[in-house]
């Protein structure tokens, strides 16, 4: 229970991978005669998200419909493709900044 409770999921690791590794525990709980149900566990999975994430865990809240562990896992999916699309996207003079660094070899003297 302990370590379900306390993951904590980070922007520098695969968003799906980490939404997977919050279920193995959730899994084991299951065991033990602990179920949680799947959209308590997908609720979790969105509190826990980083905080580069809040917009869209604020706009998974909002949603009218509810949805379990697959279905989020898949939205996470879609935005995490989306938010790699846009990055590489981006072009110099869209108000993001490029720098080139360009070094010659001098001979030994």
């Amino acid at each position: 229970m302990k370590q379900f409770h306390d993951y904590r999921m980070v922007d520098d690791h695969h968003i799906v991978e980490q939404a997977h590794e919050i279920q193995a525990p959730a899994k084991e709980l299951k065991i033990f005669g602990c179920v949680l149900p799947d959209k308590f566990v997908a609720g979790c999975i969105i509190a826990k998200l980083p905080p580069t994430w809040t917009n869209f865990a604020t706009y998974l809240k909002h949603k009218k419909q509810e949805f379990g562990i697959t279905e989020l896992i898949e939205s996470l999916d879609v935005e995490k493709k989306a938010r790699v699309k846009y990055v590489c996207g981006k072009k110099v003079g869209d108000g993001s900044s490029s720098a080139h660094l360009v070094q010659k070899n001098h001979p030994k003297s």
